[in-house]
Formats: structure tokens, C-alpha cells, sequence
């Protein structure tokens, strides 16, 4: 069908297969998930994934007991989303350290991030500090991200009675932190409900965004016409590749390639090489009579 026209209903064309090629590839494995919860070690992170999600990640009272990502779907109310769980960040995870440079590329893919931090330490607003500067260190594009700030460990007391300090502290640099526990659910209806509009803002802004218009395949673009020995030599991209595929010792097949290469521009650059009838013109293996 990809031959046929309405003076040629049956055409007797069929096109070889392309030159194989081969490659080596090195894969990087990159997770997709809603929103990426990132903290620095012992945050509370896995313990907060357990709670709002089905995800049963390990959890222990010593930093880096999470040694890979993972993901748990968080379902409440209306609100359905993917949280994947990032190992915790130290400064130099940029470059590697405590296994950051493995795991960040996971959360790229995120439409938002869920900042951890742990209320419990001394001082909360210099541990998102860091963490921010080690994503902006890997990706601008990563540290620009929507964040959703949320103090962990709210349930103990010492976090419990400077809550107020923390909130002024944090408004001061322009964050509205939630309040949360992981450990008995508090505050956490709250976070997803945050997080729920968060990601509906995302894919409204996404939606706005005007695809590309489609292009249509330009074959002669990037095409040269030389002069070799007797003939012509037609360089470059699919014009080439189309030619090698076509059955040229058909009529039929040399009537279709000529019938392209027109219309795709390349006998005018032909013409404008110094061709005439009669010459011939050699694209890759193939050579054939121009009969203008």
C-alpha cells in the first residue's frame, strides 16, 4: 500500500530491509513516580512511606537503612499517587557519597518532590539547605522542581513545643512547612492532600504547554551532489537509505526512486550539480541512469 497511487493500484514493489547495525549501549535505569521523598539519613523517610502507602520499605533507628529506592502508591480519599523513596542525601551525594549519585537520577522523572526533614535535629533548616544544594549541584532542572516542605516527628514533645520557631524560621525563607509524623500518622492527611494539588498543578501547567507541530520528513535535507569519476554522487541522510532498500532492477521500482527523488528535491540538485539524461548517479550501492 505504502507504493500504490491511483495510476498504480497494484504495484509490484516490495523494499529489502535495511543495513543492520550494531551498537553497544550502557542502560540507565530511571524510576517513574508521581513524587520523590528525599531527605537527609534517618529523616524518618521510610517510616513516613510505610504509613501513607502500601510500600513496606525496611526501617531501623541507624541512617542508611534504605540501600535502594522504593516506591509505594499512596491512595486517601480521591487522591492516587506514586512516592518513591530516595536513600538519604549527604553532602557529595552530588559525586557519590553515601550512594546519592546512584539513586538522585531516580527522582528526575518526578513532577514533585517531597522534602523530609527531621524536627528532631538541631537545626532542620540547615539539613534542607544542604539537601537542596546537593540536587542543585546535580540538576538545576532538579532543585527548580516543586518542593512540599514536611517536618517529621512532630509527635515528640521537643519537636512539638518549637514548632512555632521552626514555622517562623521557615516562613522567613518563603516555605510553608507541614507538620507530620510518620510514625503515628499525624498531619499526614494534610501532606496528601498538599501533594494531590501539587501534582494537579504540575499537569495543568504540563497541559498548557503547545506541542511541537509536526515536521514533515525533509529527505533532501543535508543531500550533496558530487562529481565522481563519470557519475554523481548523492550523499546523505534517508535519501541514501532509501535508494539501498528499492529494487532497482525493476522498471517499476526505478520509475518509484526516480518519482521520490523528485519530489524530495534531489534531481534538482542534480541539475543544479551539472546532470543531464543519460549520466549516471550513484546513492550508496546504488547506481542507476538518469533519464531526466
Amino acid at each position: 500500500m505504502r507504493f500504490a497511487t491511483p495510476e498504480r493500484r497494484a504495484p509490484r514493489i516490495a523494499q529489502r530491509g535495511q543495513a543492520g547495525k550494531e551498537k553497544r549501549l550502557v542502560l540507565d535505569l530511571k524510576l517513574l513516580a508521581d513524587v520523590g521523598l528525599v531527605g537527609r539519613p534517618n529523616a524518618g523517610k521510610s517510616t513516613l512511606l510505610r504509613t501513607i502507602s502500601h510500600a513496606r520499605p525496611t526501617v531501623a533507628q541507624y541512617p542508611f537503612t534504605t540501600l535502594e529506592p522504593v516506591l509505594g502508591v499512596v491512595e486517601r480519599g480521591e487522591e492516587r499517587f506514586i512516592m518513591a523513596e530516595v536513600p538519604g542525601l549527604i553532602e557529595g551525594a552530588h559525586r557519590g557519597a553515601g550512594l546519592g549519585l546512584t539513586f538522585l537520577r531516580h527522582i528526575e522523572r518526578t513532577m514533585v518532590i517531597l522534602h523530609l526533614v527531621d524536627g528532631s535535629r538541631r537545626d532542620p533548616v540547615a539539613d534542607m539547605e544542604a539537601v537542596n544544594g546537593e540536587l542543585r549541584q546535580y540538576s538545576e532542572e532538579l532543585a527548580a522542581r516543586r518542593q512540599i516542605v514536611a517536618v517529621n516527628k512532630v509527635d515528640l514533645v521537643g519537636v512539638r513545643e518549637r514548632r512555632a520557631d521552626l514555622e517562623r524560621t521557615f516562613a522567613g525563607m518563603g516555605v510553608q512547612p507541614l507538620f507530620v509524623s510518620g510514625a503515628t500518622g499525624e498531619g499526614t492527611d494534610d501532606l496528601i492532600a498538599r501533594l494531590g494539588v501539587a501534582l494537579k498543578e504540575r499537569a495543568a501547567q504540563a497541559s498548557e504547554v503547545a506541542p511541537a507541530p509536526m515536521q514533515p520528513e525533509v529527505y533532501a535535507a543535508g543531500v550533496t551532489v558530487r562529481r565522481e569519476d563519470e557519475a554523481f554522487r548523492v550523499d546523505g541522510g534517508e535519501v541514501v537509505v532509501f535508494a539501498e532498500m528499492m529494487p532497482v532492477e525493476q522498471e517499476e521500482a526505478r520509475e518509484e526512486l526516480w518519482r521520490r527523488l523528485n519530489r524530495w528535491g534531489v534531481t534538482a540538485a542534480l541539475r543544479r550539480a551539472g546532470a543531464k539524461p543519460g549520466d549516471h548517479v550513484r546513492l550508496g550501492r546504488v547506481e542507476l541512469e538518469w533519464r531526466g
